[in-house]
C-alpha cells in the first residue's frame, strides 16, 4: 500500500492536488480540492506525464470558490465524479456547482476507496471552518492542512505521526502591513481565523514533528496556499534555512501557476529497535 501525490497549483487563486492511493492492485486516483477548474487540471496532469485522466472522486476541505470551482459543474456531471465534502459544507458545495447527486457528505470519517481511510480534524477558518485532512492508506498517512485560522492542539494531534504533511504558509506579516488592504480584510487574515503566517506554520510543523516518534519523521513538508501579495518563496526560504534545522531538507514550496514534484509515500521498514521488539 502507498500513498503518492503532486499538488498541481496553489493559492488563492486556486488549489488542487492529484492524490493517488495503491491499494493492493488497485490505484484510486482523487483530487484534493478542486479550485483549478478542470481544464487546467487536465493540461497540468497531462504535462506531468500523467496519462490517465480518471478521478474517482474528489476530497474537498472545505467549499470556498478557491477551493471548489463552480466550472467542475459539467465535467463532474458527465464523469459521474462523486465530491466527499463535510456535511456543513455541503449546502455551499452545492452552490459552487456539485451536483447534488454526486455531493458525498460525511460526518469526519470517511472511505473514498477500499483500504482509503480519511479523518477529519475542523478548523477555526471564517465562519464554517475547514477540514484538515489525515489521510490514510495502510501504514502510510498524509496529512493536509489548509485554511486553517490558527494550530491548535487537536490539530497537531491528529497530524502526529504522518509521512508527509501539506499545511499553508499564507503571509509574511511585514507585507501584511504594508500592503494596500482594507483593514478589515488584514484583521480577517491575521486574527485567527484566517491564515497562518510563515512563522505559524513553521511553528505548527514543528510542534507536529514533537509530537511524532522519531521513528515517523516526516519525508515531505509542502507548503500551501502563498499569498501572491504578502508573501515570497525567498522569504519562507530564508526563515527556514534560518530556524527550521533538519526540516529544511523536506522543504517544498508550491506555486501559484503549475505543479510541483510528484512525491511517493510507503510504508517505513523497522528500526533497530523496533526490529528488537519481535525477536
Amino acid at each position: 500500500m502507498s500513498i503518492s501525490f503532486q499538488n498541481l497549483g496553489s493559492s488563492s487563486g486556486g488549489n488542487a492536488t492529484l492524490l493517488l492511493c495503491r491499494h493492493d492492485r488497485t490505484i484510486h486516483r482523487f483530487l484534493l480540492d478542486a479550485g483549478l477548474g478542470p481544464r487546467t487540471v487536465a493540461k497540468r496532469l497531462k504535462d506531468c506525464g500523467h496519462t490517465e485522466q480518471r478521478l474517482d472522486g474528489i476530497i474537498l476541505t472545505h467549499a470556498d470558490s478557491d477551493h471548489m470551482r463552480a466550472t467542475w459543474r459539467a465535467t463532474l456531471e458527465r464523469r459521474r465524479i462523486p465530491v466527499h465534502v463535510w456535511e456543513p459544507h455541503r449546502e455551499e458545495a452545492c452552490r459552487k456547482g456539485v451536483p447534488r447527486s454526486l455531493a458525498r457528505p460525511h460526518d469526519g470519517v470517511f472511505e473514498p476507496g477500499d483500504g482509503v481511510r480519511v479523518s477529519c480534524y475542523r478548523t477555526p477558518h471564517d465562519r464554517t471552518g475547514s477540514c484538515a485532512l489525515r489521510i490514510e492508506c495502510g501504514e502510510v498517512a498524509l496529512g493536509w492542512a489548509t485554511d486553517l485560522g490558527h494550530a491548535d492542539d487537536g490539530l497537531i494531534d491528529h497530524l502526529a505521526g504522518v509521512d508527509a504533511l501539506g499545511i499553508e504558509s499564507n503571509y509574511d506579516p511585514d507585507l501584511q502591513s504594508a500592503s494596500q488592504r482594507p483593514e478589515m480584510l488584514i484583521r480577517r487574515i491575521t486574527g485567527g481565523r484566517g491564515h497562518l503566517s510563515n512563522q505559524q506554520c513553521l511553528d505548527a510543523v514543528r510542534r507536529i514533528t514533537g509530537a511524532t516518534l522519531r521513528s515517523r519523521a516526516l519525508n515531505v513538508v509542502c507548503l500551501l496556499h502563498l499569498s501572491r501579495e504578502c508573501n515570497r518563496p525567498a522569504i519562507i526560504s530564508e526563515l527556514w534555512s534560518r530556524s527550521g534545522g533538519e526540516l529544511v531538507e523536506t522543504l517544498e514550496i508550491s506555486r501559484p501557476d503549475g505543479p510541483g514534484r510528484l512525491h511517493g509515500l510507503r510504508p517505513h521498514a523497522p528500526t533497530a529497535t523496533q526490529a528488537e521488539l519481535f525477536t
